[in-house]
């Protein structure tokens, strides 16, 4: 039986562009540009998944998502956003949505996120480290285990200004391709970073994927960038 995934957004580029890349033949994707439209989706249809925006144009996705768990409690939500989420908002996250995806996302999270949620339930710290191992695929280098904390800086967005950051991490595991670290700012992908640690190989990196473990705190995964 194929599986059923709603996508919620009100850029039309968003569904467009994860409609295309999740339909195959044992996936049926519906979209929905409000979230009225979105709940009129899901008490009609049993979805198996379900991708939302936290800002639409007629009531907020965190009120959707609170009406798709009484409606269709078997449905998993994932949470899509590019503004900031303060605590009481990570609260109701992680209560309710199966996870949460950072604007701008990478398309190779998505993809670990849908079989995650379609495959599997765990906690939400444990749907983390999945994500983080599945995220390891494929990589060029092997890196080793550190426990180390270490300052870096990153240039981001707030305020619709570019701000460079003084920040501290713990780093999880390095190689002569990256780095991941554990931190309490909610890193962007693409976001640039540099580091002044002598224990990096590298001194600039971009930031590739950024996923919660818990309502402060953060994993990421930095590609150093190649030297000309």
């Amino acid at each position: 039986m194929a599986k059923k995934i709603l996508i919620v957004d009100d850029e039309v580029l968003i569904l467009n562009g994860l409609s295309k890349f999740l339909s195959n033949d044992r996936i049926t994707i519906k979209t929905a540009a409000t979230g009225f439209d979105a709940l009129d989706e899901i008490r009609s249809y049993p979805y198996d998944l379900c991708f939302l925006d936290v800002c639409l144009p007629d009531i907020s996705g965190l009120d959707v998502l609170k009406k798709i768990k009484e409606a269709s409690p078997q449905t998993k939500v994932v949470i899509m956003t590019a503004h900031h989420v303060n605590d009481d908002m990570k609260k109701e996250i992680e209560d309710n949505a199966f996870h949460f995806i950072g604007k701008p996302f990478d398309l190779s999270q998505i993809k670990t996120v849908t079989e995650l949620a379609l495959g599997r339930g765990d906690s939400f710290m444990e749907r983390s480290e999945a994500f983080e191992n599945a995220s390891k695929k494929g990589r060029q280098f092997t890196r080793k285990h550190l426990a180390r904390t270490m300052e870096y800086f990153a240039g981001v967005f707030e305020g619709g200004e570019l701000k460079l950051l003084t920040l501290s991490g713990d780093i999880i595991d390095i190689s002569n391709g990256g780095v991941g670290i554990k931190t309490d700012y909610n890193l962007k992908p693409g976001y640039m970073i540099r580091f002044s640690s002598d224990i990096i190989p590298q001194e600039v990196g971009v930031v590739k994927w950024c996923m919660p473990v818990s309502s402060d705190s953060y994993r990421a995964g930095i590609e150093f960038m190649k030297r000309a």
